[in-house]
């Protein structure tokens, strides 16, 4: 997967996506082999995004979490394992009340710091959620933290860092 941003001085930018076989955010399945504008977030400020093996995760200035893609192991944190060809905005019980700072992808999981939380979902084969088992997850997961403020989270093919701050 492939993504562009393009903006002008004025900060005014918009997303465009170049993704084959999956979908893309365009409400179809069909192969996109040029930039395109993902049309569905016009409008919406979108500050972070991250890609996965085969799914995307956006976040947007305000702080909502956008998801859009494959879905077989619940990387979308939608709740199901059902694709979306468009991206749905989150609302799952955990992210309410939070403002997603950073965002970022494994192959099949996803990640997200809000203000000194760390979110994760999907594939957890390994572990890589950090929830203390191997079960997958749909949904946001809070990642339980003792000490540390979160400022950072990178997915790996299938393993997760944090790079957080002690407390003082």
């Amino acid at each position: 997967m492939k993504f562009y941003v393009e903006g002008d001085k004025t900060d005014n930018f918009e997303l465009y996506i170049r993704v084959l076989q999956f979908p893309c955010g365009q409400g179809s399945t069909d192969d996109e082999l040029s930039p395109t504008c993902v049309s569905s977030l016009l409008g919406i400020r979108v500050e972070g995004i991250a890609a996965g093996l085969w799914h995307t995760i956006c976040i947007s200035a305000d702080g909502d979490v956008y998801a859009f893609g494959g879905n077989q192991f619940g990387q979308l944190g939608t709740g199901t394992d059902q694709a979306e060809t468009l991206p749905r905005l989150l609302d799952a019980p955990g992210l309410e009340k939070e403002h997603a700072r950073v965002v970022s992808c494994g192959a099949r999981h996803s990640a997200v710091v809000t203000d000194g939380k760390v979110f994760c979902w999907g594939w957890n084969k390994y572990g890589q959620l950090g929830l203390g088992d191997v079960i997958d997850r749909n949904i946001p997961s809070q990642v339980a933290l003792d000490g540390c403020v979160p400022r950072v989270v990178a997915c790996g093919w299938w393993h997760t860092l944090l790079l957080a701050e002690p407390l003082t």
